[in-house]
């Protein structure tokens, strides 16, 4: 063994020698990058199918292929699934998609359609539809005559408020064998019923307050009542009072009456529950 330690290098050899590994690591690495890119961009990644499966009832998979294929970009390695995602849920009736990969090359798409539950009208804005979670989202209208759709309207942003209010007041008429049609939430907060006899409801600025459900099943109770006595059938009422509610008669014209809309301007109360 030699009695001397090993003589340290200069400073600044050591810096040269470790730049020089440290640049060769570097020049390792791109070699290794370049190679696995151009590996990854070779053909026989390409994505040679899609598999569709889910809720395809209203979703064309000829649609979705036709659509949504040349706007999804990479292949089995590369393709960005989040971005994939997007895609596919852009698509008409399209509500969620979950998309993944499946060996060998291939795509596996599970999707989950729109549920529509009414048609949807906002100020400003065509007409739209309401899915069983109150979004509104566009689709083809003509796809949905045969449903029998109620209409929901309100201002901008509110199809979720108007779905949970006629949750709560289609049972209700229900009872009464009566459906309801339209469903309207005013810019001013008031509420508006249609039922498919055509009766037009005004319930107010709270529908679902315990006061207003009282006056509306008193009115549902008495309205046979009202139309055998008077003989004609009740085309409107106004539950808007505190302590009654005003009825209009069909085919009535009275001094004060809007003949345009065919509805009182200045309505007493013809009814009390006090």
């Amino acid at each position: 063994m030699s009695r001397y330690a090993p003589r340290e290098l200069p400073l600044d050899v050591r810096l040269m020698q470790g730049t020089s590994r440290a640049l060769y690591w570097l020049v390792a690495l791109g070699c290794v990058f370049v190679v696995a890119h151009w590996m990854m961009q070779r053909s026989w990644w390409d994505i040679r199918a899609v598999r569709l499966q889910g809720d395809l009832q209203r979703i064309s998979p000829v649609t979705v292929r036709a659509e949504a294929l040349p706007q999804l970009q990479g292949n089995f390695l590369t393709i960005n699934l989040a971005q994939a995602q997007r895609v596919f849920e852009n698509l008409p009736w399209v509500r969620t998609a979950v998309v993944q990969r499946l060996w060998p090359m291939q795509l596996g798409v599970t999707l989950q359609a729109q549920q529509p539950v009414a048609l949807w009208r906002e100020p400003g804005s065509a007409p739209q539809l309401v899915n069983a979670q109150g979004q509104a989202f566009t689709a083809n209208l003509g796809e949905v005559q045969g449903l029998g759709l109620p209409l929901f309207s309100g201002p901008v942003g509110t199809s979720a408020q108007v779905l949970q209010m006629s949750q709560t007041l289609q049972p209700l008429m229900r009872a009464f064998q009566q459906n309801v049609v339209a469903l309207a939430l005013g810019s001013g907060g008031n509420w508006s019923v249609q039922t498919r006899s055509g009766l037009h409801i005004d319930l107010g600025s709270a529908p679902d307050s315990t006061a207003t459900q009282t006056r509306l099943k008193q009115f549902m109770t008495l309205m046979p009542q009202l139309e055998s006595r008077y003989g004609r059938a009740i085309d409107s009422v106004d539950l808007r009072y505190p302590n009654g509610f005003a009825v209009h008669l069909q085919g009535v014209d009275l001094p004060g009456m809007n003949k345009t809309t065919n509805k009182t301007t200045t309505p007493q109360p013809a009814g009390r529950n006090d």
